[in-house]
């Protein structure tokens, strides 16, 4: 039987830092439906005209979604891989891409710390960031957030995904919670993960960190010893009941779109009224 990993069996840190079997795989990867998503989540607005940033959108994944109705021209994607917005440029040039170099233990180990979301001159209807706090820690979820806010138009929303750990995403399908499922596809790439034991330890977690899919640590962000080496998947997961005491003027939203991920949504008062 081949060991080579197949697309779905990778997270997606490791198609821009990973080996260069696992960056070829990229070509193949599904990022598709993330317009689909945060379009029902919202309600269904009208996307047309409005100013919308995809905060952490790697290639343009919001565009690259087949029913996605933002001009190309109103759309703006920062994120932390330079290489990833190189790829979304030649993709959809009349398209913003901004390089935001700030850290992340996983994605840009290299970048500066703390570094403020760029001040792009315009204000935005929509921000939206899919799976990016749960690659970050706590601590940063909150800042970021909070430097998003200033962010939005009057009126504007902010809409950003996390995953509950003991949410069954497709009961009729797969019996097992979030963190099951992420314990085993890292255990696909690395077959020394205890997907048993961890799963243990993460029962009754308000939120947990899962470092390189074999230390989980509850209620904390966890620890590495070589931040640029070792920790390079760096998964977080809140309860919906955690993340609404973390944000209580949110509104959480289960999944849809068969996605796993559940949403926040954070409104900014129409100030011209």
């Amino acid at each position: 039987m081949s060991s080579k990993p197949q697309t779905g069996e990778v997270e997606e840190v490791y198609l821009w830092r990973g080996s260069n079997e696992q960056r070829a795989l990229r070509s193949m990867w599904g990022k598709f439906g993330r317009f689909s998503y945060f379009n029902q989540q919202l309600g269904f607005p009208v996307w047309s005209g409005k100013p919308v940033l995809d905060f952490g959108g790697n290639e343009g994944n919001l565009l690259m979604d087949k029913d996605c109705t933002i001009d190309p021209e109103h759309y703006y994607c920062v994120d932390v891989l330079a290489e990833a917005l190189a790829e979304g440029r030649k993709r959809f040039p009349e398209a913003h891409w901004i390089h935001y170099n700030r850290y992340n233990c996983s994605f840009n180990p290299e970048g500066v710390r703390g570094l403020p979301v760029p001040d792009l001159g315009i204000k935005f209807e929509m921000i939206l960031a899919y799976s990016v706090f749960t690659h970050t820690t706590r601590e940063d979820m909150h800042a970021l957030v909070e430097e998003l806010r200033g962010h939005l138009a009057p009126g504007g929303t902010l809409a950003f995904t996390f995953i509950d750990p003991h949410f069954h995403p497709w009961p009729e399908e797969y019996p097992g919670n979030n963190v099951r499922w992420r314990l085993e596809k890292s255990r696909k790439v690395n077959p020394q993960v205890d997907v048993d034991r961890l799963l243990a330890q993460s029962e009754g977690a308000d939120w947990c960190a899962l470092i390189d899919g074999t230390g989980l640590y509850v209620n904390s962000n966890g620890n590495w010893r070589d931040e640029a080496q070792r920790c390079l998947t760096y998964n977080m997961f809140y309860t919906a009941e955690f993340l609404q005491k973390e944000f209580p003027d949110g509104t959480i939203l289960p999944p849809a779109n068969r996605e796993m991920q559940h949403c926040c949504l954070i409104r900014k008062s129409d100030e011209r009224v």
